[in-house]
């Protein structure tokens, strides 16, 4: 282990398959922590990293759920579990006379033959025993130790940090003060922010920023940004939301995204949800030249080296898109939305 890092997992959404750890680990790379990458499972990331990188992921994060430091991991077997919890240090995890509260999560039916209830029960009952004057506490408790069931294997620490999706929910499009149909969930633009790795009081830009998700998204975790539409209603719309939460972007624009009038400018990252559904504005062009031509306008703005995110239909095949435009192409995520809609959420990176 590196010196000054310590092993943290997180619990993750079980919403996509790759979303999330790309998610956590983009905002690693963004604040600058060095890390190692211990594990991938379902639901589950390990890695070896400076506990102050808790701190981070939980006031960026939207598809991390639960932050803890590692004390044990084994195989989900009753008697390799005690085992472990015997020999495990806890100093530091709780003081004496603290009261805490133990909690096991089960990851999509993993490990059945493990009573959660039961060894949330036994495993308070182990921590008695190792803490002096410590006490059970369920309804308040100052210390909770976490457990995550998943592909067979047990994960146990202290909780330190819980990201709560009831945030994004308040921020989603039909709340906002401008609504609009095509509007992107705010835990969707969020991620998409993340995935592009902008640092604080970076500009991020937004060519299609429509009614303003991922500018409020970025402008939430302290970027600087900017937005343009080609319809002044949206442009309007979308500075009325950002203003809103308390987001003043540099300017919301109209213009159009093949031409757009920004001079000389230069952004750290760009990201968008262009235009391609039944209630968005094209111009009446086909959704991926305009896309192509509207890439191509602000690819010279882009600082080298860093990061476009974009959404599209699985269907446009927006990797190929960007790589004959000389983009470098990092990932790309799929997300079913509905039987007619399949997002690949695509990162690119200007070289």
């Amino acid at each position: 282990m590196s010196r000054g890092a310590s092993k943290i997992f997180f619990l993750l959404s079980g919403e996509n398959p790759t979303l999330p750890t790309s998610e956590v680990k983009s905002i690693l790379e963004a604040e600058g922590f060095s890390y190692r990458t211990i594990e991938e499972a379902t639901q589950l990331l390990r890695v070896e990293v400076s506990q102050e990188a808790i701190e981070a992921v939980k006031s960026r994060s939207a598809m991390a759920r639960v932050c803890c430091i590692e004390t044990l991991r084994c195989r989900a077997e009753y008697d390799e579990i005690y085992r472990g919890l015997r020999e495990a240090d806890l100093t530091g995890l709780i003081n004496a006379g603290e009261g805490f509260a133990v909690r096991v999560r089960r990851v999509r039916g993993s490990s059945p033959q493990i009573d959660r209830l039961e060894l949330e029960r036994r495993i308070g009952e182990m921590i008695l025993k190792k803490v002096e004057d410590a006490k059970v506490d369920l309804e308040n408790p100052e210390r909770v130790f976490f457990g995550i069931l998943t592909g067979g294997s047990f994960t146990f620490g202290l909780k330190v940090a819980e990201i709560k999706p009831k945030t994004f929910i308040q921020r989603n499009p039909r709340r906002r003060v401008f609504f609009h149909p095509t509007a992107m969930p705010a835990k969707l633009a969020r991620c998409m922010v993340n995935l592009a790795q902008p640092r604080r009081g970076e500009l991020v830009f937004d060519p299609f920023c429509g009614a303003g998700s991922i500018l409020i998204e970025a402008g939430l975790i302290g970027c600087r940004v900017l937005g343009l539409d080609v319809k002044r209603r949206m442009a309007e719309g979308s500075l009325r939301n950002t203003l809103h939460y308390g987001v003043e972007p540099l300017g919301v624009l109209v213009g159009d995204a093949r031409r757009p009038p920004l001079g000389d400018a230069s952004f750290s990252c760009i990201v968008t949800d262009p235009p391609y559904g039944l209630s968005a504005t094209t111009l009446g062009l086909e959704p991926k030249n305009l896309i192509a031509e509207a890439l191509s306008a602000v690819i010279d703005m882009l600082e080298r080296g860093r990061r476009i995110c974009l959404a599209a239909p699985k269907e446009m095949k927006v990797k190929q898109l960007g790589e004959e435009l000389g983009l470098k192409h990092v990932e790309s995520h799929f997300l079913y939305v509905h039987r007619r809609l399949t997002r690949e959420i695509a990162v690119f990176e200007r070289v």
